[in-house]
């Protein structure tokens, strides 16, 4: 046990001796490596500082060539969008110049589509071959077509000025009634065309603008040949010997030319004018109900009034010995003769006189008021049928001709004009009538009611002394 113990601290003796030698190298081993390594951080760094300044130049030159070529490539890229941004407005600047020359070309043709409408065909069929030469230019491309058309304007131009001064040219004219041609002279002084006729006819003509049927169309040199003689406005005779008197005067020789202010318009207006009997055939079949009340209306209204206003209305006192027209004679005469002793019965009697007069006098009258209810019922029902003819015509058709449209319109305002007309005055009638009567009903019960106060004052019969009958009062 004892050995096992030296052994022991011999042992952990040698150990310890061991170790401290170790720690001591190595101590002394880490501090050479730290000299070593210090040795070779100072040679880094002097390399370092060797190496540092032309790198650093290297450097500059490098930014300073990468800021050189930023600003080539901020050049470049203003340089491509300003040649772009030139590029846009000059493709801009050209769409613009074409829209004004595409404007500036539909406008001269508008020009000349309204020009070549607005004059009378005779003048069409006079510049017919100069508007067949001027459009047969037209190749389809926009330089040909600005030359086309500016010729137009410049032939309108050209005809305007000859018109202001007054000018004189060969033709025919369509002469109504008949619709032949004749040929003449026609002569034109700013906007108004007269003709003279080698067969004697000689007035106004038509100078009316023509509608465009559709203004899409494109005039060609084929189109402007296609024209019809003018038509020759139908006027008074005097005017119509004026006019041709004037146009066979000699150069030089004053003469009296009328105008017309309206181109036309006037005599066309006053040619068209429809007699009662057309418009009456206008207003279809509602007009005949219209004109049969009307008649009955009419013939009653003066029945009534010539029975009503016949009698005449007493004048002076009333006496049970005067002389009186009409109801108030009998009115009287009943009184005179009656034989009771009771004026409540004579008043009875007097009265009935008075209502079988009123009942002979109302006679007809409630048809004069039943035509004025009814007329402008009729034209009403005229009005819906018209108007149910014109939708009608447009359901059924995408395009109605005018002359349907017109017809369904014409018989809806007729009926209602006509019925109106039957109205008013029936309506006038029947109140002047019923006034007048209702006066001369409330004149009767006075006249009875004075007859019976003079038969309670006396009773016994007096004899009739002569007196002049009462005029009948209008």
């Amino acid at each position: 046990m004892r050995n096992l113990t030296i052994c022991l601290a011999f042992s952990l003796g040698l150990l310890a001796n061991l170790g401290a030698q170790s720690v001591q190298q190595v101590r002394n081993g880490a501090r050479n490596d730290l000299k070593d390594a210090i040795e070779r951080l100072a040679l880094l760094r002097q390399q370092i500082e060797q190496e540092k300044t032309p790198l650093a130049k290297e450097v500059a030159q490098l930014e300073r060539d990468a800021r050189d070529k930023r600003a080539e490539i901020d050049r470049r890229l203003r340089q491509r969008d300003n040649r772009d941004a030139s590029l846009l407005q000059l493709n801009e600047e050209v769409r613009e110049n074409e829209a004004a020359l595409e404007t500036s070309l539909r406008l001269l043709k508008d020009y000349a589509r309204g020009w070549t409408q607005s004059i009378p065909s005779s003048e069409r069929i006079l510049h017919a071959d100069s508007l067949s030469a001027a459009l047969a230019k037209e190749k389809g491309d926009r330089a040909s077509s600005f030359n086309a058309y500016l010729e137009l304007a410049e032939l309108s131009t050209t005809t305007l000025l000859k018109q202001a001064g007054g000018a004189s040219y060969r033709g025919d004219a369509i002469v109504p009634p008949e619709g032949i041609r004749e040929s003449g002279i026609f002569w034109t002084i700013g906007p108004v065309l007269y003709f003279r006729g080698e067969l004697g006819s000689s007035g106004f003509l038509d100078k009316s603008y023509e509608p465009i049927v559709d203004s899409t169309l494109e005039m060609s040199a084929d189109s402007v040949r296609r024209n019809t003689p003018p038509r020759l406005l139908v006027a008074n005779q005097t005017t119509s010997k004026l006019i041709g008197e004037s146009l066979q005067s000699n150069p030089g020789q004053s003469s009296i030319l009328p105008m017309d202010p309206s181109l036309g318009k006037a005599l066309v207006i006053e040619g068209s004018e429809p007699t009662l009997l057309e418009e009456m055939q206008k207003g279809g079949i509602w007009i005949y109900p219209i004109l049969f009340f009307a008649l009955c209306s009419a013939l009653i209204a003066l029945f009534k009034a010539a029975q009503i206003l016949r009698i005449p209305f007493p004048r002076g006192p009333v006496t049970l010995a005067g002389n009186f027209g009409g109801p108030f004679e009998l009115l009287r005469k009943t009184a005179q003769g009656y034989r009771g002793n009771k004026p409540e019965i004579l008043e009875e009697i007097l009265y009935e006189i008075i209502i079988d007069w009123q009942a002979r006098l109302e006679k007809g009258m409630p048809l004069i008021a039943i035509t004025a209810a009814t007329a402008p019922l009729l034209g009403l029902l005229g009005t819906v049928t018209g108007m149910i003819d014109v939708f009608r015509q447009i359901t059924n058709f995408a395009n109605p001709e005018n002359s349907e449209l017109a017809r369904g319109i014409s018989e809806a305002l007729v009926t209602t004009k006509f019925g109106l007309i039957t109205a008013i005055p029936s309506l006038i009638a029947h109140a002047l009538l019923s006034r007048r009567l209702q006066g001369l009903v409330s004149k009767m019960e006075g006249f009875s009611a004075r007859l019976v106060h003079l038969k309670k004052e006396a009773p016994k019969n007096l004899s009739p002394s002569p007196e002049k009958k009462d005029e009948p009062s209008h």
